[in-house]
């Protein structure tokens, strides 16, 4: 047993460490002069209810500025007193001023106050800035970091304030002049004591949440920095002519889309597009080449598997060396990999082209002189195509594919997931590892990104089985056989040949940058998909939301206290008395007030929001729900919950294993259901049977699944009244049902839930007076606005009800956001509005 005193000296350190820990990818980010003017980020603090004070007070927040931007003019923050006068930051090129353009202004003039942040537009560090409002001094004092300035001011001893960061529209204030910045741990303090804290490390939503004080923020056109982390951005789409060939400079974070007649040059740090013509006229592009950048030549290299084909691109200048000849069956060869070591050896791996899979390494020296070198030692590793490759300074490591050991497509190909290491001066192949394969099926996008000093790599995977299918990322290590799935996934059209993926990183950005090309039929043009995911990237799950912050005058009390339990315990050498433990607590979040708490994780399976399982005990095993066990488990729960009759084995190969023969699917039904027993053992009230005939899942009430008492209450309620909104709301407040699920056979459990509890919600609003309780029937909308983002009855609802509330910024905001996302959605601008719809 663990004695007290030290489990006291445990709970120290570890309280330790998270006082230590800074985090280093939240924050709101800015959308800046790249967008139009109502597309630009705002923050605005106590425009619902003001934030007035008596005597001095400080604002403060930390900034960071993203780099390789062309304009960093704008409003850092707007102060508005008493609505009269605004206090600003801006960042202004007026040369008078040298390098300090931060300058502050006092109404319409500029202050004697100005200065500098290091760094700006070439990294992306954090930096502290403090705005004194000293009353009794009459003194406005800036400390930027160790930096300090001040000025003369007089300020009333009692003012109310509204603080804007970023572009706003209030009143004559309105600005959309907006620096591409991001800020971050926003507090205000009183006579030295702290008031309010906006941490600004939410992942969605308009609302900044007040971690101290609770004067909530509201946000528009938000960039919220954690989400960039955990989902990928579709930066662009957009059709070239023919087929189309990347390339990607690192150093310039640029992205090179090479097609027959223009070249398409891409920023990722702007997001702008730039076509421009070749100078020497058309090129023949095919749809098997590849291109890479050679950074020491600032060329492009455009060449053939077999490198007889062989041109370069100059982008200054948009010409080529020589004419690319017409290809003939040898260049044929596509899904190749290609490796370009110190910028003058270019090499290129595997391929697969008329139902052969290729193993042969060419290799030719750049400047080329024609010669090509065939390595032989390529027949030690297996033959195959849509395999990945990412090098360091000696060679290239290469995983998985798909493909065998004759090169033949009819003699039973299948997916490999072996790492294999190329010597680049030895010209050998040392195989490093197999994965252990417990998914679905996969195979790779063209490249690796290589992590030396972390040991790891980074890669996207898909199966080839599908043509509507996804991309997902993947964390890899070079030493041992594992692999962890990081950030959401992209949508992909595959179709062979006919499409491509690819996968890089841009130092100077801190993103990664994936891009599909599909180009069907006749290849007369391809449609160019490009995405973006900032590094770190986020585990798919996100963990569990750590509990309320504390505050930094807290952490020597809290020492304080644990060293004083530590001096009681060492002075008793026996504890008779043992506190039990509490598990599966859910704490209920202050602002869900209205809505009753979920049910005690221990034993329990959620399907609304993420999918989660939770042992006996209270454990997350998640985990070890493989995807393919996860879908095993979900469509033999649901056909049972909903029709209670189970699901056949025939029905269960059918969408599962379609592309097995019989008998291998027979195999994978009893290997997977055997695996599925084992787990759901754990929970200790569940079981799958087929005592029937059928597959069904047998549950005790010890445990708990969200869908069923969602059933339950459905089948129940005729007429819902407050007590049956409220539990529907503790089910659903999770999210949406399974979110990150895509299955055919899914959708129409989705599109039934979705539509009932939407009806249900609207039924009760037609029989509720809106004025009894509106905070409840906009907590309501929000969560339903997961189920369907643009359904103008809840939006009404929701609007009216803030209304109601006297929160008329915040009805306008709502509405905004829903026309916004309606003309996404459908293409036109929604029809009534502000006021026809709160009327």
């Amino acid at each position: 047993m663990i004695k007290f005193h030290h489990l006291c000296l445990c709970i120290f350190l570890l309280l330790c460490c998270a006082c230590n820990a800074s985090g280093q990818t939240d924050g709101l980010g800015f959308y800046s002069h790249e967008v139009i003017q109502e597309k630009r980020t705002g923050l605005a603090l106590g425009t619902t209810n003001a934030l007035c004070f008596t005597g001095s007070f400080e604002l403060s927040f930390e900034i960071s500025f993203i780099p390789q931007q062309k304009n960093y003019f704008g409003y850092v923050v707007r102060i508005i007193r008493d609505e009269t006068q605004n206090i600003d930051i801006l960042y202004d090129y007026d040369p008078k001023f040298g390098d300090k353009h931060f300058r502050v202004v006092l109404g319409d003039s500029y202050s004697h106050i100005s200065f500098s942040i290091p760094g700006l537009g070439i990294n992306d560090e954090w930096h502290t800035i403090r705005l004194k409002f000293d009353q009794q001094r009459g003194m406005l004092t800036v400390v930027r970091d160790r930096e300090i300035v001040s000025e003369k001011v007089n300020f009333p001893e009692k003012a109310c304030y509204k603080i804007f960061f970023g572009a706003n529209d209030y009143q004559s204030f309105r600005n959309a002049d907006v620096p591409p910045m991001k800020i971050r741990n926003v507090q205000v303090k009183q006579n030295g004591a702290l008031r309010y804290t906006w941490p600004l490390n939410e992942e969605n939503g308009t609302v900044a949440a007040s971690a101290h004080g609770n004067r909530p923020g509201v946000v528009i056109n938000p960039l919220w920095i954690k989400k960039m982390h955990r989902n990928w951005q579709p930066l662009q789409h957009f059709f070239v002519n023919g087929p189309a060939t990347v390339a990607f400079n690192q150093q310039k974070g640029m992205l090179y889309i090479v097609t027959r007649d223009s070249l398409f040059s891409y920023s990722v740090a702007s997001n702008k597009i730039t076509p421009a013509a070749y100078t020497t006229g058309p090129q023949h592009i095919f749809s098997a080449y590849q291109s890479v950048y050679n950074q020491r030549t600032n060329s492009i290299l455009t060449f053939s598997r077999d490198l007889l084909v062989l041109g370069s691109l100059q982008p200054d200048s948009l010409s080529w060396n020589k004419y690319l000849d017409n290809p003939g069956r040898s260049p044929g060869y596509s899904h190749f990999n290609k490796y370009l070591q110190g910028d003058s050896v270019l090499y290129t791996f595997n391929g697969y082209g008329f139902f052969v899979y290729q193993n042969d390494v060419f290799s030719a020296r750049w400047p080329f002189t024609g010669n090509y070198h065939r390595d032989s030692t390529g027949g030690t590793i297996t033959p195959r195509y849509l395999a990945a490759a990412g090098g360091d300074s000696n060679g290239v490591y290469i995983i998985g594919g798909y493909g065998n050991t004759s090169g033949r497509q009819v003699l039973n190909p299948k997916n490999l997931y072996d790492l294999h290491y190329y010597d680049a001066f030895r010209h050998t192949f040392k195989k490093l590892y197999t994965l252990r394969k417990d998914t679905e099926e996969f195979v790779f996008a063209n490249s690796l990104v290589i992590r030396k000093e972390d040991n790891a790599f980074y890669g996207l995977i898909f199966p080839k089985n599908k043509f509507n299918t996804t991309l997902q990322m993947v964390k890899g290590s070079l030493t041992q056989p594992e692999l962890q799935p990081v950030g959401d996934s992209i949508p992909y059209e595959f179709l062979d040949v006919d499409a491509f993926a690819d996968l890089f990183y841009s130092p100077a950005d801190k993103r990664f940058v994936a891009v599909t090309l599909y180009s069907p039929d006749d290849h007369s043009h391809t449609r160019v998909g490009i995405f973006s995911l900032y590094d770190p990237p986020f585990p798919v799950t996100p963990p569990a939301a750590p509990a309320a912050g504390v505050e930094k005058k807290w952490w020597l009390a809290i020492a304080l206290l644990t060293v004083t339990l530590l001096l009681i315990s060492i002075g008793a050498r026996f504890r008779k008395k043992k506190t039990p433990p509490v598990t599966g607590v859910t704490t209920v979040p202050e602002n869900n007030s209205h809505i009753e708490a979920a049910p005690p994780q221990a034993s329990a399976v959620y399907l609304f929001g993420d999918f989660q399982v939770f042992d006996a005990s209270g454990a997350e095993i998640t985990k070890l729900f493989t995807p393919l066990i996860r879908e095993l488990f979900l469509v033999t729960l649901l056909y049972t919950l909903k029709w209670e009759r189970g699901i056949s084995a025939e029905k269960l190969k059918e969408l599962l294993w379609f592309d097995k023969s019989p008998e291998s699917a027979r195999n994978n039904l009893a290997v997977n259901i055997a695996k599925l027993k084992s787990i759901l053992d754990k929970t200790g009230g569940c079981e799958i049977s087929k005592d029937t005939g059928y597959w069904k899942i047998k549950t005790s009430g010890v445990l708990y699944i969200d869908y069923l008492a969602y059933l339950a209450d459905t089948r129940q309620t005729v007429k819902p009244d407050r007590a049956d909104i409220t539990a529907m709301t503790g089910i659903i407040r999770r999210g949406s049902f399974l979110p990150a699920e895509e299955h055919e056979w899914l959708d129409p459990f989705k599109s039934d839930i979705s539509n009932d509890i939407i009806d249900r919600f609207l039924r009760y609003v037609a029989i509720t007076d809106l004025k009894e309780d509106p905070a409840f029937l906009v907590q309501v909308a929000d969560y339903l606005y997961a189920f369907d983002p643009v359904n103008e009855d809840v939006m009404r609802v929701k609007c009216k009800a803030l209304v109601a509330l006297g929160k008329h910024s915040l009805a306008r905001t709502a509405f905004t956001n829903f026309t916004r996302d309606y003309r996404k959605l459908y293409g036109e601008d929604y029809q009534p509005d502000f006021q026809q719809t709160i009327s």
